[in-house]
């Protein structure tokens, strides 16, 4: 393998509450060096940073960062702020993955790809029937958009939140 150099050097970020046990800052240090890239990916938790959200966004925007994940609870606000080029992510309105290009940032939704990959994976083909899907949040909208996908025959949604759900519910009638 080549020597790195400050110039291999990715910067990347995750941007969320309640991850200081995350491993994504490992993993994604570790697939760097398998690509012969050095990766520094710094956990952004805005109220140790001493910024809100839309601050602490801001700042990777413009500070070098290539891109963020972005987790709980951020997931809808981010999706405000990005292009968004899939229609299917614009529907369910939830992004995890932000990369910034001199022309803006661009959100994508790996959650929903992810879920439906690994349901395949276990279940085949196999439709998923009736559902009860606790959580109308951003993980809860990509899964609930991915279990249309599967060929769900009904979703039952449930919520802390009564208008989150009602607010999935209408979504996945629009789609």
């Amino acid at each position: 393998m080549k020597d790195l150099t400050m110039t291999d050097t990715i910067l990347l970020g995750l941007i969320g509450d309640n991850i200081a046990a995350s491993q994504s800052p490992r993993l994604h240090r570790l697939a760097g060096l398998q690509n012969g890239r050095r990766v520094r990916y710094d956990s952004l938790i805005p109220a140790v940073e001493g910024l809100d959200f839309d601050a602490l966004f801001a700042r990777c925007a413009a500070g070098g960062y290539r891109g963020i994940n972005v987790t709980y609870p951020y997931k809808e606000v981010v999706a405000g702020r990005l292009r968004i080029d899939d229609p299917l992510v614009k529907a369910i309105g939830a992004c995890n993955t932000v990369l910034f290009d001199p022309e803006g940032s661009r959100g994508f939704n790996t959650d929903y790809s992810g879920f439906v990959a690994a349901y395949r994976r276990v279940r085949g083909e196999r439709a998923p029937g009736a559902v009860l899907m606790i959580g109308a949040g951003g993980v809860g909208r990509a899964v609930a958009f991915g279990l249309i996908a599967l060929g769900a025959t009904e979703i039952r949604l449930a919520d802390r939140d009564a208008a989150k759900a009602d607010g999935l519910a209408d979504a996945l009638r629009r789609a």
